[in-house]
């Protein structure tokens, strides 16, 4: 009888663009990848891959430039996406389903993309399919944040994370949220470096009639970060995309979507 693992493994690999560190939680079922936003380290995750790791082999990375990802090349959208699919084959894992958040769901479109064969299932949440002039400013912002203390910063943020309704119900789980947003100082440098490149625009419309997986589009119908049209967007830009509106809810759509929308992410990801 296999023991289902409730602490990671912490693991790295020499990618092609450098080192990358990343997690595996749980073993023998079938792989799900999660691929985080802006700055983000696989702490920034929380409890949801112990409670996904119930289901599936769940495995998470540092982006370039943080954590135990720093060194090595620059960070782009396109390097990040090799970056995942460098610890899918170092699990030995051919295909795995992905769920990519914000600036994650960038990189899963990449990785979709760029890597077919690997990605079963596909997941994107709270990511827009372009750098929109609205986009431009919420970058912006974003620039100012990081001049802040860390703390202050990632408390900030909170703001615009969660809907005001959330943060009433649950000052609790915002409170650990902007714990675990607060970069390290050592983090900031790879941080800013993530949001430079964004800051030079993207646009996914040319290769998103290209991903063939079924996928899953979310957005929080309150998102003051992206706003859910530029969601829809790019889910209508998929050929087997669903699009998926979550009432009230702000940019942490996952966290406020609660149990019956990672039900649905689950049942999603484990279909054939």
């Amino acid at each position: 009888m296999t023991t289902r693992r409730t602490t990671p493994q912490h693991k790295m690999l020499r990618g092609p663009r450098g080192p990358v560190g990343y997690e595996v939680w749980g073993g023998a079922r079938p792989p799900l990848l999660l691929i985080a936003g802006l700055g983000s380290r696989t702490t920034l995750w929380g409890e949801l891959p112990r409670l996904l790791s119930e289901h599936f082999t769940v495995l998470t990375y540092d982006h370039r430039g943080v954590g135990r990802s720093r060194g090595g090349s620059p960070f782009t959208l396109t390097a990040s996406a090799e970056d995942a699919a460098a610890v899918l084959a170092a699990e030995g894992h051919e295909r795995a389903a992905v769920l990519g958040v914000s600036m994650g769901g960038l990189v899963a479109c990449q990785l979709a993309f760029r890597f077919p064969s690997r990605v079963r299932r596909l997941v994107v949440a709270s990511s827009a399919a372009r750098l929109t002039p609205h986009g431009q400013l919420v970058l912006e912002f974003f620039s100012t944040i990081f001049r802040l203390p860390p703390e202050d910063g990632a408390k900030a943020l909170m703001a615009f994370a969660f809907s005001p309704q959330f943060v009433d119900r649950f000052p609790g789980f915002v409170d650990t949220a902007a714990r675990l947003y607060t970069l390290p100082p050592e983090d900031l440098p790879g941080a800013k470096a993530q949001l430079e490149h964004l800051l030079q625009g993207w646009d996914l419309r040319p290769i998103l009639a290209h991903i063939s997986c079924p996928t899953l589009v979310i957005a929080g119908e309150s998102d003051p970060l992206v706003a859910p049209v530029y969601t829809r967007e790019l889910a209508e830009g998929l050929p087997h995309a669903r699009f998926r509106l979550v009432p009230a809810a702000a940019h942490s759509v996952l966290a406020e979507g609660g149990s019956e929308l990672l039900r649905e992410v689950i049942d999603f990801c484990l279909s054939p």
